[in-house]
């Protein structure tokens, strides 16, 4: 999945400020990329090592290597914030049921069985499967009747009740659907000590801010750029990476997660409850809260792996 850069690297933004950072030094990185569409250059070049390159087709692109994100721009400069309070991960499924009908029900039990290829003599055969097709044949009759006449929507289940007392088996299966993205949520009090620190603070909320909104310039659309292209499109923001560090390596227990997005940032100038500046306007405190969400799904082996926590 990549490295991070150990401390941030030259450049970086780090509050609080001051104070070094050791070997058992705890603290979150956040690193700037450029958004990568999935579906881009899904060709790759490579070199054979005789000083020729040749394009290597992927049917199944991996879109997920950390490795093939651009740097951001370089006004994003890393930030390297204090371990926040509540700092968790969790994942979450989607699973529903599924109702089949006894028909489908047994033409999937019988393909599951026999395998597909046999399933069409099964129903050419007129075996009992196909047999039950004659009452879901008149149900359907009635129903198309009843809406050409009056109107009136009636399903499966309303005429066989209505005339039988029975209704289709619904025979309901928990089926799995999805997987969610990952969000969370991080916090941070922000309370400058003195004017240099007041100025990291301010540049970070800025940069938040900026990786959260649009581009006007939307860089290539199709291979192509004009003026035209310029007022039509907008750019994707930029990504960030999370990293919860411990000295220049990443933390071996806490989450490690994908490319992610700043879904949404907001900032609190009176988190005390109350307004309260210093002489030269800087508020005392400002509590900043910040929204993410990874931008690929993670997977089982990545987790056994431990590339992903």
């Amino acid at each position: 999945y990549g490295t991070p850069k150990p401390y941030g690297g030259a450049g970086s933004l780090r509050y609080p400020s001051g104070g070094a950072i050791d070997a058992n030094s705890d603290y979150v990185l956040f690193e700037f990329k450029k958004y990568k569409p999935p579906f881009q250059n899904a060709n790759r070049i490579t070199d054979k090592g005789d000083g020729t390159a040749e394009k290597e087709h992927h049917g199944q692109y991996d879109y997920n290597r950390a490795g093939e994100y651009e740097d951001a721009d370089p006004a994003y400069k890393s930030i390297i914030m204090y371990m926040p309070e509540d700092v968790s991960t969790g994942f979450r499924g989607k699973w529903g049921g599924k109702a089949f009908s006894t028909f489908a029900a047994n033409s999937l039990r019988s393909a599951g069985a026999e395998g597909f290829g046999k399933i069409e003599g099964i129903l050419k055969t007129g075996g009992n499967q196909f047999q039950k097709g004659i009452q879901l044949a008149g149900a359907q009759a009635i129903q198309k009747a009843v809406s050409t006449i009056t109107g009136d929507s009636l399903s499966n289940d309303d005429v066989f009740g209505s005339i039988s007392g029975a209704i289709l088996n619904p025979n309901t299966e928990l089926l799995f659907q999805a997987i969610d993205m990952r969000n969370f949520q991080l916090q941070f009090q922000l309370v400058p000590r003195n004017k240099d620190e007041s100025e990291i603070i301010n540049e970070i909320t800025q940069i938040f801010k900026m990786c959260t909104l649009p581009s006007r310039d939307p860089g290539k659309v199709f291979g192509g750029k004009n003026d035209a292209i310029d007022e039509a499109f907008i750019g994707v923001p930029n990504l960030c990476r999370v990293s919860f560090m411990r000295g220049a390596e990443e933390h071996d227990v806490l989450p490690r997660y994908k490319m992610c997005a700043v879904t949404s940032m907001d900032v609190n100038y009176t988190p005390d409850g109350s307004y309260a500046t210093y002489p030269d306007g800087q508020p005392v405190a400002m509590q900043l809260n910040l929204n993410f969400q990874e931008t690929k799904i993670v997977f089982a082996d990545e987790v056994q792996n431990k590339t992903i926590r």
